[in-house]
């Protein structure tokens, strides 16, 4: 089995911000959408419970399905990609030892010092399928049997975005249907604003900006599927 380039910080850091961040968005999103439209067609508060605790558990499931599934084939298709690569340095040095000098001359290297270089990374044939990989592949590093690990993030942070228009729900059974319906809302929309702050750890983005681009798409979201809710309602 090839050896693969890893750099364990990768998922470990940046990539599990992005996928809590993306994955509380998309739960935050759907479920509130689907109250905004169970709730304008008039259901009950137990009706809405069980609605947006099936739509948690499903849309978790598929998001952590899809991420397990993309994810391993893309792993497979860069693992697949290095044999390939170790493949022609093996029946083809001369050609590919070509096409590293190709890639350091582009760079800006020549005489001696591209001669040095070239030498250098085709003595080594670990190093040279990894020069082959970045300049044609655009990865530096390959993270292997991380699919498990990234499902669970995804998993979870969709149901921690879900929560957000459940939670009141669950908690507050007792209240007036509209009572319970503005909290959830109130608190949805907070939500919104703390997952599109936090887009700031992965685009860079300024998060009041973020915050206020997610309450933006957020009420767009909640404005038509409370309308297509109230219209449905009304033709029942």
């Amino acid at each position: 089995m090839e050896k693969a380039f890893e750099d364990k910080s990768h998922i470990e850091g940046g990539e599990i911000i992005r996928q809590v961040v993306f994955g509380a968005n998309d739960g935050i999103v759907s479920v509130f959408a689907l109250l905004a439209g169970i709730a304008g067609a008039d259901q009950t508060p137990t009706t809405i419970l069980i609605t947006l605790l099936a739509a948690t558990i499903a849309g978790a499931l598929s998001m952590a399905a899809g991420e397990y599934v993309s994810g391993k084939s893309e792993r497979d298709y860069y693992q697949n990609e290095i044999k390939q690569e170790r493949l022609e340095i093996k029946l083809c040095p001369d050609i590919e030892k070509e096409e590293i000098r190709m890639i350091y001359a582009k760079k800006g290297f020549s005489g001696d010092t591209l001669d040095k270089i070239v030498d250098k990374i085709t003595s080594n044939t670990d190093l040279w399928v990894k020069e082959m990989v970045i300049d044609e592949l655009g990865i530096a590093e390959i993270e292997q049997e991380g699919e498990i690990k990234e499902t669970f993030v995804i998993f979870f942070a969709f149901i921690a975005g879900a929560s957000f228009p459940t939670l009141p729900y669950l908690i507050f059974q007792f209240l007036p249907p509209m009572t319970i319906f503005w909290i959830a809302t109130i608190v949805t929309f907070l939500g919104l604003f703390l997952v599109g702050a936090l887009k700031k750890y992965v685009t860079g983005i300024n998060w009041l900006k973020g915050g206020a681009e997610m309450l933006v798409a957020g009420g767009f979201a909640f404005g038509v599927s409370y309308l297509i809710g109230e219209l449905l309602g009304v033709a029942v």
